[in-house]
C-alpha cells in the first residue's frame, strides 16, 4: 500500500480507539482569531477514559493567547505560496477530487498535503506560530473545571457538529471550514473536531503528561514525531475527543492533515 494511503487508513482506524462544493464566484474566508484568556484548564483524560498517552489528567495554567477560528484554507495558504514564502502542497488534489488546491471552488476548504515545517513557515509568515498541544486542547475544551469530551460538550458527534466517518461518512473528504457552528468550542473556535488533523508545535512523547510543567508546557525538547490533534474526515468519534493525541512524522504530507495558527496576546 502506498505511504499516503496507508497513513490515511492508520489515522482513521487506529485513532484513539452536506458538502459545501458549490460553484460560482465567492470571496474567500478571512482568518479570524479568538482570544483564550489566561487561566487553568483540565488536560488529558481520567483513568479508564481515552488512551494511556492521555494520562494522567492534570490541571494546566496557560497565559492568554489567540487561536484561529478555523483551519488555514487553500486560499490563505496559496497567498503565501504566491508571495514566494511558502512551498506548495505536495499534491493539488484531495481524496475524492482531482482538482483541489488550485481550484477556486475549494478556496474555503482546509489546505492539506503540507508538512509540519510548511505549516510552521506559513504561521510565521502571518506573524503567528503553531499552537502548543496544551493551547490547542484548552481552545477545544474550555477553562477548568470543564472536562467535556468534544468542543461542543458531551453529545455524541454527528454531521451537524463535525465532518468525520470516512468515505461513507458526512462528506467523504474535506469540507468548507467553519461550516458547522454547532461544533464551536467554548471560546468560539470551529472545526477543532474532524475535517483535518491539525499540526501542533510539540514533539510527541506518550509519557510527557507525567512530568509536564503545570504552567505553559511546551512539550519535550526533542523527538521523532510531532503531535497532531482533532481527528479528521476519516476518523471515528473516539478520535474527535478533545484529549485525543496522535504522533506523526514532521515530514508527513497527507489528505487528512492540515493546521491552524496561534498568536501571542
Amino acid at each position: 500500500m502506498p505511504r499516503l494511503a496507508a497513513l490515511s487508513v492508520l489515522l482513521a482506524y487506529v485513532g484513539c480507539v452536506g458538502s459545501a462544493e458549490q460553484g460560482g464566484t465567492r470571496q474567500a474566508l478571512t482568518a479570524e482569531t479568538v482570544r483564550v484568556p489566561a487561566g487553568k484548564f483540565v488536560m488529558g483524560s481520567d483513568p479508564g477514559e481515552g488512551t494511556r498517552d492521555e494520562r494522567p489528567e492534570h490541571v494546566v495554567w496557560l497565559d492568554a493567547y489567540g487561536i484561529d477560528v478555523h483551519e488555514v484554507t487553500n486560499a490563505e495558504y496559496r497567498a503565501c505560496v504566491d508571495a514566494g514564502t511558502c512551498s506548495a502542497p505536495s499534491h493539488t488534489y484531495s481524496a475524492a477530487r482531482k482538482e483541489y488546491f488550485e481550484k477556486r471552488d475549494f478556496d474555503d476548504f482546509p489546505v492539506i498535503y503540507v508538512t509540519w515545517r510548511q505549516a510552521r513557515d506559513y504561521c510565521a509568515w502571518k506573524g503567528a506560530r503553531l499552537p502548543t498541544e496544551a493551547e490547542w486542547e484548552k481552545a477545544a475544551r474550555g477553562p477548568a473545571p470543564d472536562e467535556r469530551n468534544y468542543p461542543w460538550g458531551d453529545t455524541v458527534p454527528d454531521c451537524e457538529h463535525a465532518n468525520f466517518g470516512g468515505a461513507q461518512g458526512c462528506v467523504g473528504d474535506t469540507d468548507t471550514v467553519g461550516s458547522r457552528p454547532l461544533g464551536a468550542s467554548p471560546f468560539g473556535a470551529l472545526d477543532l473536531a474532524g475535517n483535518v488533523w491539525e499540526w501542533t508545535a510539540d514533539w510527541f512523547d506518550s509519557q510527557y503528561y507525567a512530568r509536564s510543567p503545570a504552567k505553559n508546557p511546551r512539550g519535550p525538547d526533542h523527538g521523532s514525531h510531532r503531535v497532531i490533534r482533532g481527528g479528521c474526515w476519516l476518523s471515528d468519534p473516539a478520535s474527535l475527543r478533545v484529549s485525543c493525541r496522535q504522533a506523526e512524522l514532521p515530514s508527513t504530507q497527507a489528505p487528512n492533515v492540515g493546521f491552524r495558527c496561534a498568536r501571542e496576546r
